[in-house]
């Protein structure tokens, strides 16, 4: 076998290691996305099936992490933000185990490496964020933000309100997207870099720091859109506060 034999299998060979990423149906994504609900679902059955007083054990550990996600959208969105807690706190727990998912052994890959699944992700956020400015506002004052101040600049303003809003699942979706898809990415070509240069009685993991770092960048991916989603409802349901006392500062500040 010449030098351009081997050059050319091993291109080919990174060219299946990158391909292997993406290939399958996106119904393996969709599976492994309903592992990760069902692992969620038994892990608070779980700790909820006999509570306790002082909490240990299982119980202990998700009261910590449900306490702390709601303490971390009520400082975002601030008094009442409770009420939007378990939506959010639903967001960071999903997509942080499906961003981890990937980092196992194959036949598991990331949930969050397809468009198809942080797509619908941004969706449900989405919607879900027009749904409690609405409820916030009512259905007149959802509009009159889009409109704003002053009326007859609607016609120019209703538009740019709506493009602004419509890109917030784009931004949402592709941001994650990309970052999870780009490590699983990087992952597979180091593991394949290793079976290429060394000998099979070598085993020496290239892609491990990796994989360290793709915990924490699990958790940063998780955290960044939980933390929008959390701005984009801090700012639907609160405008019209904003508008109805902001005219009057120097009236509060004097009583």
């Amino acid at each position: 076998m010449d030098h351009g034999t081997v050059e050319h299998g091993a291109a080919a060979g990174h060219g299946a290691a990158g391909a292997s990423v993406i290939e399958g149906s996106p119904w393996v994504y969709v599976v492994m996305s309903l592992l990760v609900a069902l692992l969620l679902t038994f892990l608070a059955w779980r700790a909820t099936r006999r509570m306790e007083r002082v909490p240990r054990g299982l119980q202990n550990a998700m009261e910590f992490i449900v306490e702390s996600l709601f303490a971390f959208v009520r400082g975002i969105i601030g008094p009442g933000g409770e009420k939007y807690a378990p939506l959010v706190a639903t967001f960071f727990l999903y997509i942080f185990c499906m961003n981890v998912l990937g980092l196992l052994p194959p036949p598991f890959k990331s949930p969050t490496a397809n468009p198809t699944i942080t797509i619908g992700l941004a969706l449900v956020a989405f919607v879900m964020v027009q749904v409690y400015s609405i409820q916030a506002s009512g259905v007149k004052g959802y509009f009159k933000h889009f409109i704003g101040d002053p009326w007859w600049l609607g016609p120019l303003m209703f538009p740019l309100h709506v493009v602004g809003e419509l890109a917030r699942p784009l931004s949402l979706s592709i941001r994650l997207f990309g970052n999870i898809f780009g490590e699983d990415m990087v992952i597979a070509q180091l593991t394949l870099l290793a079976a290429l240069t060394l000998p099979k009685f070598i085993p020496i993991p290239f892609q491990l720091p990796m994989m360290l770092f793709g915990i924490f960048t699990a958790f940063v991916q998780a955290l960044v859109f939980s933390m929008l989603v959390s701005i984009y409802i801090a700012v639907g349901v609160t405008h019209d506060d904003h508008e109805e006392h902001g005219a009057h500062p120097q009236e509060a500040h004097s009583h």
